[in-house]
């Protein structure tokens, strides 16, 4: 199989589908989502593609909650899901 091809799965299976799904819902683009958040572009895109932030900090995860618009526990029920869904892959 063609490794070009592996890499693009596991790249895409590890996106934080929360994210993207509010970026796309509001026609944000990955720019505009850090700036509004403090955060570089380059380390936003990692972040929801799942290259970084295993584990968000408690000061990161509390500017995804407030972007979102939800309380930290429905942030942390969303990283929940999203890391028991990289266990199952």
């Amino acid at each position: 199989m063609d490794k070009g091809k592996i890499k693009a799965f596991h790249y895409s299976s590890m996106q934080r589908k929360y994210l993207y799904n509010f970026r796309k819902k509001n026609q944000y683009t990955m720019l505009q989502v850090s700036e509004m958040i403090e955060m570089s572009r380059n380390y936003y895109e990692m972040i929801e593609n799942g290259r970084k932030g295993q584990r968000l900090s408690l000061k990161t995860a509390y500017k995804f909650a407030t972007l979102l618009s939800i309380d930290l526990q429905d942030l942390y029920n969303l990283e929940e899901k999203y890391l028991e869904d990289q266990l199952n892959d």
